[in-house]
């Protein structure tokens, strides 16, 4: 008895890699909102990576004691943002910044390798309002990845409504 039953448990496990193997393990998470707001207050707030902590981050994180730094050129190409804390740490380098289009980034999201990228572009619509794009999308490791794609997209896409939301509060404030 058992011995099925350490049989059954190697073949469960053999089934959970196997499988995982083939799940599809990339994220693409895409929000836009649309702010009453001119592109050069909307790229002040997107292009200095130290004025992310004012819309990008949850202020509950930051209660829960998630530490996020800065470091290189404000509003520069090259300069990051780092975050640790519950559930959560990585680090975002901005790879392009265009005033006129938005911001690119190379991210390491829960390891030192390069995973992700992403951007946020504005679209001027007129009559003062501009649409923001927040891009983000990545590949998580083989086998246990393809579990945790799905959860990815989800928790993403609700980070980056509540984001953009206080992006739009942020380009308001005077």
């Amino acid at each position: 008895m058992l011995k099925w039953v350490g049989i059954v448990l190697v073949l469960a496990a053999v089934s959970v890699v196997v499988v995982g193997l083939f799940l599809p393990r990339q994220w693409h998470v895409e929000r836009s909102v649309e702010i009453e707001a001119e592109v050069a207050q909307i790229h002040a707030l997107v292009a200095d990576v130290e004025r992310w902590e004012a819309w990008m981050f949850d202020p509950a994180q930051a209660e829960a004691g998630m530490e996020v730094e800065t470091q290189g050129d404000p509003g520069g190409v090259g300069s990051t943002v780092t975050w640790s804390g519950k559930g959560s740490n990585g680090a975002m380098t901005l790879v392009e910044v265009n005033p006129e289009q938005g911001v690119r980034w190379d991210g390491r999201i829960e390891t030192d390798e390069i995973n992700n990228h992403g951007s946020i572009r504005y679209e001027p619509l007129g009559n003062g309002r501009v649409r923001v794009t927040l891009i983000d999308e990545g590949t998580l490791p083989p086998v246990f990845g393809g579990y945790f794609a799905p959860v990815m997209n989800s928790a993403l896409s609700q980070h980056f409504e509540a984001a953009l939301g206080r992006l739009a509060v942020a380009a308001k404030a005077p």
